[in-house]
């Protein structure tokens, strides 16, 4: 008798717990486009955001030409576009003390 008892309670806590789900007004159908074309909207824009990373992240790595030996017997491998290093800013010089700024 005490099996009967247990299935019937946790039945009836099952009904209960899911029967405001089942009560519940499924949304209308322009909510459901709605909320479609904002989940492909964002998918699309976080789509194109890891795209410009993925950009931003392979011109950053350094491009390299196929090694070749120099006369000293070294492998030197080159390296392709590089980046001119920019030239350092003439740094002021500090101001002498007891002048005026």
């Amino acid at each position: 008798m005490r099996p009967f008892r247990t299935v019937s309670v946790a039945a009836m806590l099952a009904l209960a717990w899911t029967g405001p789900l089942l009560a519940a007004e499924p949304p209308s159908p322009d909510e459901s486009v709605e909320k479609q074309r904002h989940a492909t909207d964002l998918a699309i824009e976080a789509t194109q955001m890891l795209m410009r990373a993925l950009q931003f992240m392979i011109e950053a790595l350094p491009q390299y030409g196929p090694p070749h030996i120099n006369e000293n017997g070294d492998i030197v491998i080159p390296r392709i576009h590089e980046k001119p290093q920019p030239e350092p800013a003439e740094k002021s010089k500090p101001a002498k003390p007891g002048t005026p700024l």
